[in-house]
């Protein structure tokens, strides 16, 4: 498995974040994120976006983009990741900020929902990722909540085992808030369903930690 791990430049809650960078293969900055990848530590292998948000460094290769282009620097990164042959990818921030940035984001784990083995964003507070039809499973860890929403169009033959609030066989529509605030109450949960996408999202209170 190939796994990038992006930076953007807004990530709200870098001190929740207790990923293990080190399981990485790449390390890849757009724009702005190069700030946040000195504030973790990390050295980025790449760095790309048309640097409005931070200078461009002059002792380092960049991909320069145009500052007036038909897409985010942080899709122009995870577009780039995908190209180089990256499968398992997780961006850093890309969720609070402008909200307009945030609904782009989740649109860019629609685009590449089921293909790719894992897309997320993550900003401490959160884990995010979406889930096309078939089963999920996941463990408990140290996340309170776990969100289940449907995303363009209702999900079909919802099952929700393994957690407070279970589901069978449910028609899941994207126009409710039934899925939000359900918890893990065993070792896994597992999500299946037959047709749609469901956005799975990981999260805690702002005032918790890890």
């Amino acid at each position: 498995m190939n796994s990038a791990l992006i930076l953007t430049a807004h990530v709200d809650n870098p001190e929740q974040i207790s990923i293990d960078f080190s399981r990485f293969d790449t390390v890849i900055c757009a724009d702005g994120g190069l700030l946040v990848a000195d504030r973790l530590g990390l050295t980025p292998d790449i760095l790309i976006g048309d640097f409005d948000s931070v200078e461009q460094p002059k002792e380092r290769e960049v991909i320069k983009l145009p500052a007036e282009k038909d897409m985010t620097d942080s899709e122009a990164a995870i577009d780039l990741a995908v190209s180089q042959g990256y499968d398992h990818i997780v961006v850093l921030g890309g969720l609070g900020g402008r909200f307009d940035h945030t609904m782009g984001n989740i649109g860019i784990l629609s685009k590449y929902c089921g293909k790719l083995s894992h897309l997320a964003l993550t900003d401490g507070q959160n884990y995010v990722f979406m889930a096309s039809p078939g089963r999920v499973t996941i463990p408990r860890g140290d996340y309170t909540y776990l969100g289940v929403i449907s995303y363009g169009g209702a999900a079909k033959s919802v099952t929700l085992k393994g957690v407070k609030y279970p589901l069978t066989d449910y028609l899941l529509s994207d126009s409710t808030t039934l899925g939000v605030s359900n918890e893990i109450i065993e070792e896994t949960a597992e999500i299946s369903f037959t047709e749609g996408k469901l956005l799975l999202i990981l999260s805690r209170d702002s005032s918790s930690h890890r």
